[in-house]
């Protein structure tokens, strides 16, 4: 019997999680859940709706949480490993497109949002940060900045991932490159804008991928 987990990290997401939670409980076996905060109010959110929580009991940063829900994950016998927000950016109802990519054959599947609601600099930014992401990596990643992904048993143990905060998500696309993994682009809606990755940010992120790139040269 195939089992599905979900990893959700969660730093401020006091509003939101409880229906990411319900919802992405359909869909899955087992929700983990990632409380990234000094307060532990969404890791008790989870508790109360039956997820596993793994508390930080500081801010780490969504890839340290990230990383360890996917290790988690592991441990815990996922077959497939499903990755997504907080804040309801990421439609819970989309999960059976990444597992059905994952049960053909794909080792990752990414989710391409679509940013018709987003902000221009967000677009610009996204649009430069994912064709640059993809030069390194040498892959065509639609959306190299969405955390709404989903992994197989077998390529999730294959990640070699380091970072704490936002460079996990081209750290990743690295790694899908690295590993030779097949990959899958999918289409999700985003229906809800939230401040994500600043151009700051992004240019850190671009920064890491090429120092990361030396690195292993």
């Amino acid at each position: 019997m195939q089992k599905i987990i979900a990893v959700i990290p969660s730093y401020s997401g006091e509003k939101t999680l409880e229906e990411v939670v319900r919802k992405t409980s359909k869909y899955v076996d087992e929700v983990i859940v990632v409380d990234d905060t000094k307060t532990k109010k969404v890791g008790k959110i989870g508790e109360k709706l039956g997820a596993i929580v793994l508390y930080n009991n500081e801010n780490k940063g969504v890839g340290y949480s990230r990383r360890r829900g996917i290790k988690e994950g592991l441990k815990r016998g996922a077959d497939i490993i499903i990755t997504l927000d907080d804040d309801l950016q990421h439609k819970p109802e989309d999960i059976p497109k990444f597992v059905r990519k994952i049960n053909q054959g794909y080792d990752v599947v990414i989710g391409e949002r679509n940013l018709e609601k987003y902000p221009f600099i967000k677009k610009f930014g996204n649009f430069w940060l994912t064709l640059l992401t993809n030069l390194i990596c040498k892959t065509n990643i639609k959306d190299t900045e969405s955390g709404y992904k989903a992994f197989s048993r077998e390529a999730a143990k294959k990640l070699n991932l380091k970072t704490n905060r936002y460079e996990i998500e081209g750290e990743i696309v690295y790694e899908i490159g690295r590993n030779k993994l097949k990959y899958a682009n999918i289409q999700i809606d985003s229906p809800i804008y939230r401040q994500g990755v600043t151009i700051t940010q992004g240019i850190r992120n671009f920064i890491y991928l090429l120092r990361r790139k030396i690195s292993d040269l």
